[in-house]
């Protein structure tokens, strides 16, 4: 039987706590949690049967593979810190936006295992309907990666830090910037006492749509069909907005073709 590899999550936010539950869930037993701050140390280990440490000098220099599920700004500080515990081992980021090789100058064996996907403590991840983007310094250390995103997941892409960047902004438009507009809509619909639910059933067509067929080709709106008249209207209602006005202004003419109309 292949011995399973000494795992180590630092991070106990979102991803930590979601990875290490369903690393554990499919057999592969998280060790370590290492976090600075002990009470979420603790909380995910004991969910994941791990020992929990604060210090990452405490760190088992017997690792096999280090993810390092911490904030893209912290990443490089992270890596220096933990190159001398444990040289040897594969380490790896979960980041979408930040390059593999940010962990070159630290370790001879790194690479990316990135969950394309927004996490959230309240809601279970479909984990057969997530992508996970691997990358690593060896063939070997890819092939790893790529058989456990493949226990743990179902979609597998062997992504590199170019495409990868580029995923990271259209994810943005899909998702950060979509709910962003939802957000909008509701602030709209609150200041006439209308309620948000009215466009649930307009939001779940068009997200339908675009799953079915190319966004650009289900385009709908005045903007699609050159209805100037109409997006003018629409900036004259939305005069109370100067944020949201811009922002109809930067849309409409993105979807038109024009800047002026």
């Amino acid at each position: 039987m292949e011995k399973s590899p000494i795992v180590v999550i630092v991070g106990a936010g979102r991803v930590a706590w979601h990875l290490g539950r369903r690393l554990r869930g499919k057999g592969i037993p998280v060790h370590q949690i290492i976090n600075r701050t002990e009470e979420r140390a603790v909380e995910l280990a004991r969910s994941v049967g791990a020992s929990a440490k604060t210090n990452l000098s405490h760190i088992n220099p017997e690792s096999d593979w280090v993810l390092l599920a911490v904030k893209d700004d912290a990443i490089a500080g992270v890596a220096e810190t933990l190159q001398q515990f444990v040289p040897d081992a594969l380490v790896t980021h979960t980041s979408g936006g930040t390059a593999g090789s940010v962990l070159s100058p630290f370790f001879g064996r790194y690479g990316v295992f990135y969950p394309l996907q927004s996490f959230s403590f309240e809601h279970t991840p479909v984990w057969s309907k997530i992508p996970f983007c691997v990358d690593a310094s060896s063939p070997e250390d890819l092939l790893f990666l790529k058989k456990t995103a493949k226990r743990i997941g179902n979609l597998v892409y062997h992504v590199n830090d170019e495409q990868r960047a580029r995923l990271h902004v259209a994810a943005v438009f899909a998702n950060n910037f979509a709910n962003h507009c939802f957000a909008v809509a509701e602030r709209i619909l609150d200041d006439q006492d209308l309620p948000f639910e009215m466009l649930h059933p307009l939001m779940e067509e068009t997200v339908a749509k675009a799953l079915q067929e190319s966004p650009a080709r289900m385009q709908t709106g005045p903007a699609a069909r050159g209805d100037v008249e109409t997006m003018r209207r629409h900036l004259l209602l939305l005069e109370a907005y100067p944020d949201l006005q811009k922002m109809y202004k930067l849309f409409s003419s993105n979807i038109f073709g024009k800047e002026e109309w």
